[in-house]
């Protein structure tokens, strides 16, 4: 692939694509899209691309901005592909999201949600992380714990995060109101 590619299911000039089959690889890592489908007209965070990103031995499955509608058709069709070591909760952990069918099909060790601290929609939901705590996920939330680094290696993987790095002391920790979307 030349420098300066972009892949998505808009179907912009210049934008390679990235719908239901594509397959790439890029520095020895396999790219997978799973979703949408080709030929999709969806508009809006269901047409988000969904990709799955493997070494061989761990992987993490991106998941866009999808929400409930979009993960049903994908699990319906490829639950088989959908097994990894690593998730990016779909819409920042909105309560739209996350169904329990996805997260028991992911079957994942670790669960990365993305959002800034005290956003209007108070995402991450409470709801969302409950229910991948239940089904015995890592939690990691970038309102929490900021940058999130994801580091792999030929011994596994492991997760920092710049708060934990820079404020580890209890008299550094942020206060305030919980956050929940509902």
């Amino acid at each position: 692939m030349a420098a300066g590619w972009v892949r998505s299911p808009l179907g912009w000039a210049h934008h390679l694509p990235c719908h239901r089959g594509e397959r790439w690889q890029w520095q020895g890592l396999n790219f997978q899209a799973l979703w949408p489908l080709p030929g999709s007209t969806a508009k809006g965070n269901n047409h988000s691309c969904v990709v799955r990103i493997d070494d061989g031995r761990s992987s993490i499955l991106l998941t866009g901005d999808i929400e409930r509608q979009a993960e049903q058709a994908m699990i319906s069709r490829y639950w088989r592909h959908l097994t990894s070591t690593l998730i990016q909760v779909p819409h920042h952990g909105s309560n739209t999201s996350s169904s329990a069918l996805l997260i028991r099909r992911v079957d994942g060790a670790a669960a990365l949600a993305s959002a800034s601290r005290y956003n209007a929609w108070r995402m991450p939901s409470y709801k969302v992380v409950q229910r991948y705590r239940q089904r015995g996920y890592r939690w990691f939330a970038t309102p929490q714990q900021g940058q999130i680094t994801v580091v792999f290696s030929a011994e596994g993987w492991q997760i920092h995060s710049l708060r934990d790095q820079v404020l580890p002391r209890w008299y550094h920790q942020w206060f305030g109101a919980p956050a929940d979307n509902g």
